[in-house]
């Protein structure tokens, strides 16, 4: 004879086991379901110049980054370039950007704050109590963007 008590037991345990199969299968699914991938970044973005006239652009190519630092000169609105430099990179956990050198040394994170089909927001520490934030376009062709913008 099987008691009344013992079967409701059992049902609960198994409600408890199913609600925190749920719950785990839920968090699992909305963790990875925001998570960037390379794919994401592909293209070639242009920063929106700092004050400094710094409007660097970079092209994501495969697992590839192409850094090509730019230098604004707001009033001719002439640009320079210097040394383009190539990293490997991945995108971790915490949708980083992790900036690798051709021996595979880490180089530099960058945190992806938002990324559209044509606007990219990263942030950088520049220390521990200084953030800073890089606003990208996405763009056809290698054209820095010189033009100042007005806060």
């Amino acid at each position: 004879m099987i008691k009344l008590g013992h079967i409701n037991m059992k049902l609960t345990l198994l409600k408890k086991s199913l609600t925190s199969f749920l719950l785990i299968s839920m968090s699992m699914f909305s963790a990875n379901s925001f998570g960037y991938t390379p794919k994401d970044l592909q293209g070639i973005w242009a920063m929106h110049p700092l004050n400094n006239g710094i409007a660097n652009l970079v092209e994501f190519s495969g697992n590839t980054a192409t850094l090509h630092p730019v230098q604004c000169d707001f009033e001719t609105g002439l640009y320079t370039v210097d040394s383009i430099e190539k990293s490997n990179f991945k995108i971790n956990k915490q949708n980083q950007i992790e900036l690798y050198n051709e021996q595979g040394e880490f180089e530099q994170a960058l945190r992806i704050i938002s990324i559209t089909d044509n606007q990219l927001v990263l942030e950088e520490a520049a220390s521990d109590t200084i953030m800073l934030k890089f606003h990208y376009n996405k763009i056809n062709k290698l054209n820095p963007n010189c033009i100042k913008y007005k806060k």
